[in-house]
């Protein structure tokens, strides 16, 4: 709250253009503002890592309001914060008592399974930690003592200064942060839907409001159509052939009315709904590994992560309320450089001027965008592809037509954004180190994904998006100008597809050139029986080229045979491209004079431009269609590349593609129920009633998915041994493992911030690097196979965990201090996994040559005196 009392006029100055002028950001920006400046001090070393400095960057973003405020006094605007507040009192109270109201409900979920173990919450806590004990930015790694952390960490930031603000410690914080971060989406996602769908007709202000509210529940909490599926066969509804066909694992078999529904347990059947696409390779061998993860909000948040693409989840909102500012800024008479200004400057003349009358708003976005990039990279793109789409389509509006001046405009905008951001967060990027590598991009040379598992996932919001886009091109399809726009969205998806047909054959030909590659291609042209020349051996490049074409050639066949057997989303994908498009250009060029809203449907022409649209403003629906052109590109891309991994599969650029398409349909759909229940009645029930049936199905999710992770951790209802609700994340280990608790809380209350230590290593998903996790205390290694993932190629988990079984298993003492002195280790922990992983007689080496500061019944920590540097 105070955060966000502190950044009101920020963002009433900076997000004018939108109808609540950013109210329901206020949060997020203050946060953001607030934690940014802290960081960025700490890492040049002004500041160090405590509360007193935390303090101060939010009395720096207290100061930037007082002056904003005496700045609009200054210029006769004195009360132009305070009328707007007065004026829109029930706005505000209405996003207050929503922001309030699902942060209560979900600290109650949260305490019904706080535990901060299993999946990747202990890397999260890891994280969470050592940004609260490192001295100085960035953190130290906590699974890789000596090393910062490589990974985008700025989430874990903004959730250790929000904690010691509050005063609660990380195993508290961390349940709260995940709290704080489904209301802040619910919020986020009402703000934008209510800027989009708001008009000046007040008789459907009531509606603008319902359905904001709709997209703040649909967005954060609503499930995909998993649910229906769960409830069909866990009732025996459908025959074995249905769900043989339908083939979702788990569900695939034959269904019984004998015993339980799955849903009713607490087996995590609720996993399930983030992997519905069953994937399959060319020959029809199904894939049992590295299936592709299509995860949604309500399911991270049921699930507890707070992983970086959940910490990043409502600046994804923040970053499409800034574009709409964008779209509405310059897309009108009242933006900073006039129409007689831009016609008269031309070519860098325009820019510097267009630098000079913008810098706030540009700076503005280059934080976000930073943001974005700093709290989960896969996002940044994504937003400056909307952002600088968003300007593109307001200059096409405001010029009434294309040309190339515009495409100029945009490239200089993306550009400058995208080193504004990059040197606002400058020691991010100096220090990370990504698993990304040449090519980047891989080839998809698996079947392609079936329609009915993307309409499992998608299916509540497209169901409306389908119906609105149908709706209007019905209206409008006899119109010769509207068949010509048909041609060229044809032509232009025609060429899109074309290209990625070409990056996959291409690609292909550049793996096979490798020579891991050509071990894979072969083996998936022997999988599918075809003949191919015997791999070539280490030779000229030539040859390797050579063999890779004739290997692609031989695959290509069974390449593009897929496509067309298995194309119905590729089909389906396409045919939302083009409507798209050719509603983008009927919005953005056809001048006709709005007309009023009908309450029913129509034929006419002129109904679909009845938007109402005030005089000297644009109409939102352009926008809009860029959003569903983004989600459509983001989901069909996958079908023929993907980005380059240590997984070396499609399942993590589906997963992050999928989980902003998730936003952005969320959004779209709820504008088009409002679109079309104002000016084609009859459709928009239509769309009511098939969106509202998925949404209430969706919402039984988080009712059974929240009863079985509570019975999962504090037991049934009616057991006399349930565990008590708590919002402690480490209470589970208290109860459990008393004695590793209590050696752990000695070390978060003893150790100097600066100490590392040693501990068992061990595979990862696991109990492994548990007291670093909990502690933020540097081990020497802790999760190997993250180190990899966050690092790329590195040979230093390889060297380190021999040297961690050394110090535990050797019997040479000098071995064992010399490595301690390598790593510098402060403090040896030897508990229950230790004496599991490396055996018992390591007890005795360390009784007698070191010092016992903590000892229990299972656990004994070690003090070591480095030599610093050897």
């Amino acid at each position: 709250m105070v955060l966000g009392l502190v950044a009101l006029p920020v963002a009433h100055s900076l997000l004018s253009g939108l109808v609540d002028k950013g109210y329901a950001f206020t949060k997020l920006i203050g946060l953001l503002l607030v934690s940014y400046l802290f960081w960025m001090a700490a890492s040049l070393g002004y500041v160090v890592n405590d509360i007193g400095s935390i303090v101060l960057a939010l009395m720096l973003v207290a100061s930037l309001s007082v002056w904003l405020l005496f700045r609009q006094r200054r210029g006769g605007r004195e009360r132009a914060l305070g009328t707007w507040l007065r004026d829109n009192w029930r706005y505000v109270l209405i996003s207050e008592l929503l922001f309030a109201a699902v942060f209560v409900l979900w600290v109650y979920v949260r305490a019904q399974n706080p535990a901060i173990s299993a999946t990747e919450k202990p890397m999260e806590f890891a994280f969470l930690n050592s940004a609260s004990r490192s001295p100085l930015y960035p953190p130290a790694d906590p699974w890789l003592s000596g090393f910062a952390i490589s990974y985008y960490y700025f989430g874990y930031v903004m959730v250790s200064v929000l904690s010691r603000l509050a005063f609660v410690p990380e195993q508290i914080g961390f349940n709260l942060a995940i709290a704080w971060l489904v209301a802040a989406t619910t919020v986020g996602a009402f703000g934008v839907v209510y800027n989009l769908l708001a008009t000046a007709d007040r008789r459907f202000r009531r509606m603008v409001v319902l359905l904001a509210l709709v997209a703040g529940f649909a967005l954060p909490l609503v499930g995909n159509q998993t649910m229906a599926l769960e409830l069909a066969h866990g009732n025996a509804i459908g025959s074995a052939q249905f769900w043989t066909w339908l083939d979702v694992r788990d569900l695939n078999g034959s269904p019984s009315d004998a015993g339980t529904p799955r849903y009713e347990g607490a087996n995590w059947w609720w996993w399930r709904s983030s992997r519905i696409i069953h994937e399959y390779h060319l020959s029809g061998r199904a894939e049992t590994g590295l299936e592709p993860i299509a995860e949604f909000p309500a399911f991270s948040f049921v699930l507890g992560d707070l992983h970086p693409h959940v910490l990043a989840l409502p600046y994804a909102l923040l970053s499409i309320a800034v574009a709409a500012q964008w779209y509405k800024q310059f897309g009108t008479r009242t933006s900073r450089l006039t129409q007689n200004e831009e016609q008269s400057s031309r070519g860098w003349r325009w820019y510097r001027g267009f630098l000079r009358g913008n810098a706030p708003l540009l700076t503005f976005t280059s934080l976000v965008l930073g943001g974005l990039s700093f709290l989960n990279t896969w996002d940044v793109g994504i937003h400056l592809f909307v952002i600088g789409g968003a300007f593109f389509l307001a200059r096409w509006h405001k010029q009434g037509g294309w040309n190339s001046r515009i495409l100029f405009k945009t490239v200089s905008v993306v550009l400058t954004l995208g080193m504004v951001a990059a040197v606002l967060y400058l020691p991010f990027y100096l220090g990370f180190r990504s698993q990304a590598g040449p090519p980047f991009l891989l080839p998809m040379v698996m079947r392609p994904t079936r329609l009915v598992h993307y309409l499992i996932i998608f299916g509540m919001p497209l169901s409306a998006i389908t119906i609105w886009l149908g709706r209007i091109l019905l209206s409008h399809w006899r119109a010769a100008s509207e068949r010509q726009r048909l041609f060229r969205a044809l032509s232009l998806v025609g060429a899109l597809l074309l290209v990625l047909i070409i990056a996959l054959v291409g690609l292909s030909w550049i793996v096979a050139a490798s020579p891991d590659g050509a071990v894979r291609i072969n083996a998936i042209a022997a999988e599918l029986g075809r003949a191919l020349p015997p791999l070539p051996a280490t030779g000229p490049l030539s040859q390797q080229a050579l063999w890779a074409a004739q290997a692609v050639g031989a695959l290509l066949p069974d390449l593009l045979a897929a496509r067309v057997r298995y194309g119905g989303l590729i089909i389906f994908l396409s045919a939302t491209l083009v409507s798209t498009l050719v509603l983008m250009s009927m919005f953005l060029t056809n001048r006709r004079k709005p007309r009023a809203p009908e309450t029913g449907d129509a034929s006419s022409e002129s109904v679909a431009f009845a938007e109402s649209v005030p005089k000297n403003s644009i109409s939102m629906t352009p926008f809009v269609l860029l959003l569903l052109l983004t989600a459509t590109l983001l989901t069909l891309g996958p079908e023929f590349v993907y980005l380059r991994d240590n997984f070396g599969a499609r399942l993590n650029t589906i997963f992050k593609f999928y989980y902003q398409a998730w936003v952005l349909y969320g959004l779209v759909a709820l504008f088009a129920v409002g679109y079309l229940w104002q000016h084609h009645r009859r459709s928009g029930i239509i769309a009511v009633i098939s969106y509202g049936l998925m949404f209430l199905i969706g919402m039984s999710f988080p009712y059974y998915a929240v009863q079985s992770r509570s019975v999962e951790y504090r037991g049934r209802a009616e057991a006399t041994t349930r565990l008590p609700a708590t919002l402690d994340g480490l209470a589970y280990l208290e109860r459990f493992e008393p004695d590793e608790y209590e050696a752990i809380m000695w070390l978060r209350d003893n150790a100097p911030r600066t100490a590392s230590i040693v501990e068992a290593v061990g595979g990862q998903y696991s109990s492994f690097g548990r007291v670093s996790a909990s502690t933020g205390l540097p081990t020497i290694l802790g999760w190997p196979g993250h180190e990899y993932q966050w690092r790329g190629e590195t040979a230093e988990p390889a060297l380190r965990e021999p040297a961690v079984e050394a110090i535990y298993g050797s019997a040479s003492w000098s071995q064992t201090a010399s490595l301690l002195d390598r790593y510098e280790v402060d403090y040896l922990y030897y508990g229950s996994l230790e004496r599991s992983a490396y055996g018992s007689r390591a007890n005795r080496k360390f009784d007698q040559n070191m010092n016992v500061v903590f000892n229990n019944d299972s656990v004994t920590i070690y003090r070591w005196q480095p030599r610093r540097g050897s």
